[in-house]
């Protein structure tokens, strides 16, 4: 029988880690949850290193991976404790940085992707056919998450409106996985 392991991650667009508030926001949210995976979307840091791990996280927390941020947008990072897991970066695109795990424990591999996806224009229709591109096999574990700019239906809003075709497009690339 196959060791089962639950593990918390943590998820945010944080639109910027620039402030001292955002940062203690950050550090009380990673040991509220008790996360061992920490997943960052629009960061807005023009380059992440050793000295800015220290900075925003946990002594725990010793390896990451990241996007830079274009101009005052953007950016996104993925930070873990790699007494928990080993990871290696299989995918770094503009909108997703993909990541494959292995538990030390178990020795289980596992794949997350930290998405952070275009608004609109020519990179929002690569990034959805990317996504609709994505061949999930069913022996295989799987995590997507981050800030996808899709909803599902107009209760994922918080005004009234959104586009019926992107709704539409968005449930599809989910049923076709």
């Amino acid at each position: 029988m196959p060791l089962l392991q639950n593990w918390n991650v943590l998820c945010w667009n944080i639109r910027g880690l620039n402030s001292s508030d955002k940062q203690l926001a950050l550090s009380n949210a990673i040991n509220v949850s008790g996360c061992a995976v920490i997943c960052l979307q629009e960061s807005k840091m023009p380059c992440f290193d050793d000295s800015s791990l220290k900075a925003l996280c946990p002594k725990r927390f010793d390896k990451f991976a990241y996007i830079t941020s274009r101009g005052a947008s953007g950016g996104f990072l993925t930070v873990w404790n790699s007494s928990i897991f080993s990871g290696i970066v299989l995918v770094q695109e503009d909108f997703a940085l993909g990541i494959q795990f292995t538990s030390t424990l178990s020795a289980h591999p596992w794949t997350l992707y930290n998405i952070y996806g275009p608004c609109s224009g020519p990179s929002r229709d690569s990034f959805t056919q990317w996504l609709y591109d994505r061949d999930i096999h069913t022996d295989e574990d799987f995590l997507f998450l981050g800030d996808f700019n899709y909803i599902r239906g107009p209760e994922n809003r918080n005004k009234p409106g959104g586009d019926p075709n992107d709704m539409s497009t968005f449930n599809d690339i989910i049923r076709k996985q």
